[in-house]
């Protein structure tokens, strides 16, 4: 299976920008689309299996597109809305040769940074894909918000908060369209994804003050390591990779719109010490919490 980072997919972009139709806004961590052609395609060629590190989400505004993701074909049309997450493997696709996307796409670590750290509940599951119809209006509503993204990114007076509102703002009105317009009962989910929704909102609640898997398979009543592998199985990565990285996001809110000592972050946070704070981000980022805040300042 390829596994496609959000830096390859920018350097493809920006290698192939003349042969993309329709306007991008190429950001560090994010796209943003508009009319623009199916202009992803020969990175997906011959590369199938495809899982990427990346949440996508995009109305058809011409054309059709038919991807595989997973064991299940969505064939998409205008006015379709498609949503697919960052732990989705496209096991296929194909476009019409006339295919114009509005959407956008950004990365696992910023679509957390955007909520705070929380996702809402329909994001919460690594795999989720998901096909909407949406009506005129709606379809027109969806056009004005990428239009508003691609226009605010584009201006350098423009917040980062500014954009993270929006961003917040639009996927909230995704998910409440998928809320509206679905029918599919959460009780059909099967008991290993409702596990991973509970240990999720779990972490989301409690990071802050619980770094350790031990915590959250008690509230869960089972072991560990039972908890582990269902959490491996489902999502593809580790329940402790979960627990830091959303640690992570954390404490980088903080770094960045704070003015908070890192002393004062490490007690809060429940660290034994301004340096296991320091050891635990240097070890999962590869840079010091000092320079992180420096480089975002």
């Amino acid at each position: 299976m390829m596994v496609s980072e959000f830096r390859d997919i920018l350097s493809f972009v920006r290698n192939e920008r003349a042969h993309i139709e329709g306007d991008i806004y190429v950001g560090s961590k994010f796209l943003i689309t508009r009319n623009c052609n199916s202009f992803f395609k020969p990175l997906l060629d011959n590369n199938y299996p495809v899982k990427a590190n990346v949440a996508r989400i995009a109305m058809v505004k011409r054309g059709w597109c038919e991807p595989t993701i997973g064991y299940k074909k969505y064939h998409c049309k205008p006015g379709d809305l498609l949503f697919i997450n960052w732990g989705a493997t496209v096991n296929d696709d194909a476009f019409g040769h006339d295919t114009t996307f509005d959407g956008f796409t950004m990365t696992e670590d910023f679509m957390r940074m955007v909520f705070g750290g929380k996702l809402p509940e329909l994001f919460l599951s690594p795999d989720l894909c998901f096909s909407i119809h949406l009506d005129e209006k709606e379809q027109m509503v969806w056009e004005q918000y990428t239009q508003m993204l691609y226009s605010l990114s584009s201006l350098q007076s423009v917040s980062d908060e500014t954009l993270h509102f929006l961003f917040v703002s639009v996927l909230n009105y995704a998910q409440s369209q998928y809320k509206q317009m679905t029918t599919e009962s959460r009780g059909g989910w099967s008991r290993n994804k409702q596990v991973v929704e509970r240990f999720i909102r779990l972490v989301n609640e409690n990071a802050k003050m619980e770094h350790e898997l031990e915590f959250y398979a008690s509230e869960l009543c089972m072991t560990a390591h039972y908890l582990g592998m269902i959490i491996k199985k489902e999502t593809g990565i580790t329940a402790k990779e979960w627990i830091d990285k959303t640690l992570i996001t954390l404490i980088e809110l903080e770094l960045r719109y704070s003015n908070k000592s890192l002393k004062m972050i490490a007690d809060e946070y429940n660290f034994v010490s301004l340096s296991s704070l320091c050891k635990f981000y240097k070890r999962r980022t590869g840079i010091t919490a000092t320079a992180f805040r420096v480089t975002k300042s």
